[in-house]
């Protein structure tokens, strides 16, 4: 009687001692994933601003006159703005 109670306790002390760790282990993994997701996000948001940079940089080159240049961009306010010329003291 003695040894299936020591079993018992055994026994039950693992399955309590174990279920901390699963959960630790739980909250490790779901922290890792939201941390692959969320660098995963910062990396596709990188690339977009990568590529914009490209397609920006290849019509500023290829612009020949103003009216072109500014057609790169037209969402900006600065690029419809006339130019301040510097007036000579």
């Amino acid at each position: 009687m003695l040894k299936k109670a020591l079993l018992g306790v055994a026994l039950l002390s693992g399955v309590v001692l174990a279920v901390p760790t699963k959960t630790s282990t739980t909250r490790e993994t779901k922290a890792q994933e939201r941390f692959e997701h969320v660098k995963a996000r910062i990396i596709n948001m990188i690339d977009r601003r990568v590529n914009f940079l490209e397609r920006h940089r290849a019509c500023v080159e290829k612009a020949q006159n103003w009216k072109e240049l500014r057609a790169c961009r037209p969402h900006k306010r600065m690029w419809h703005k006339p130019m301040k010329r510097w007036k000579k003291k």
